[in-house]
């Protein structure tokens, strides 16, 4: 069974009434994903969302964005989503970055990082994310760790970053600013690339992502996923979702940790869902982010227990949640109180689920299941490390 296969089974058995059927299919089809061949050459973003996706549903919104703050609003189908990760490959490229090469990605919610995570797989880079939360010294440890050769931040980042290179003496190849700073080539260089670029030639078990953790024990660690572990291990996240084909899906989460790439990156749109990414500057207003949820009409929300907390404080009997069908939470458990309140408003139950940076989602509640199970992790023993 070749990968574009798999992905394509997975799909229709996703799409399955919610019973002991689907049940008995999921564990079939990862029992044999657990246990087969992997192909000696992978690149999901060339072979499942271009190969499968962008020919069999390139007019459908992959990225829905919107600002909370000011109402902006911007709409990428999964052809359009391709064509800005390509100019990004090719850019890369063109400034001396290749396959191999570390590719610091930097930046809020913002479009561009769904496309420079789509170029680091489709090039071959070896992506780093890092959250816009990092001081100089945060940086100029990871720069120590693992230096970098390309750069892509907004302008506050951009400045931090330019510290702790000096402090460590590290120079970066090339380095991108959505914005404007001196010494760094404007993002807008970028869009003039050609939309189509050569996928890398990456082997099965070639690293693609280079995470850290966030260092709650000791120093943060170094951990390595490759061209399969989080593209295939993250259908069994997107099961324990239960985000299906043309849904639309929301994660609560920032980029830079490993929960972005989970749900808002590999889960949806390895399905041929639609991804939001409802930006904020500052706190967190639950008002607002609730009355998105509502209005571009989620069918499937993930947030972090420290989120629905906040929600509780809003009044729920104001918002009008038909689309929404599954919910999910990370991070910590959730006291019962807060579930029943949640499932008293909105008709719908907030799923627990657990993983690691190291890994995919290990132990969840799927809602084929009618008692919570534990499902071993995909590849992830084989595809993954930690340094």
């Amino acid at each position: 069974m070749g990968l574009e296969g798999v992905y394509k089974e997975f799909i229709e058995i996703i799409k399955l009434p919610d019973d002991e059927n689907k049940e008995k299919a999921m564990k079939s089809f990862f029992d044999k994903l657990n246990t087969m061949q992997m192909p000696e050459y992978f690149n999901w973003a060339s072979e499942v969302f271009e190969g499968i996706h962008v020919q069999e549903r390139g007019d459908q919104t992959a990225l829905l964005w919107a600002n909370l703050d000011t109402g902006e609003t911007k709409k990428f189908s999964y052809e359009g989503f391709s064509a800005e990760g390509n100019k990004l490959v090719n850019y890369l490229r063109a400034s001396g970055v290749n396959q191999g090469d570390s590719f610091y990605m930097m930046l809020p919610l913002l479009p561009e990082i769904w496309f420079s995570t789509f170029a680091t797989i489709k090039g071959g880079f070896i992506g780093v994310p890092t959250a816009t939360t990092m001081t100089v010294r945060d940086l100029e440890y990871r720069f120590k760790v693992y230096p970098p050769v390309a750069i892509l931040a907004d302008e506050n980042s951009a400045k931090a970053i330019d510290e702790a290179l000096s402090n460590v003496g590290v120079e970066a190849k090339v380095k991108i600013v959505i914005g404007e700073r001196s010494g760094w080539s404007n993002y807008d260089d970028v869009r003039k690339e050609s939309s189509e670029a050569e996928p890398g030639k990456t082997k099965w078990n070639d690293v693609v992502f280079s995470f850290f953790t966030s260092g709650t024990t000791g120093l943060p660690k170094r951990v390595a996923h490759t061209a399969t572990s989080y593209p295939l291990g993250h259908l069994m996240t997107a099961t324990i979702i239960n985000v299906q084909p043309g849904d639309v899906h929301n994660n609560l989460s920032a980029p830079g940790w490993a929960k972005y790439a989970w749900s808002t990156f590999f889960s949806p749109l390895s399905v041929g869902a639609t991804t939001t990414g409802f930006y904020y500057a500052g706190r967190l207003d639950g008002e607002k982010y609730l009355q998105a949820i509502q209005d571009y009409k989620v069918n499937t929300f993930c947030a972090p227990p420290t989120a629905w907390r906040l929600f509780m404080l809003v009044d729920l009997k104001k918002f009008e949640f038909s689309a929404l069908r599954d919910v999910v939470s990370a991070g910590e458990p959730l006291n019962p109180e807060l579930y029943e309140q949640w499932k008293k408003y909105t008709e719908t139950e907030i799923r627990d689920f657990y993983g690691q940076t190291e890994s995919t989602a290990m132990i969840g509640n799927p809602p084929c299941t009618k008692v919570g199970k534990s499902y071993r992790d995909p590849l992830v023993d084989q595809h993954s490390c930690m340094t």
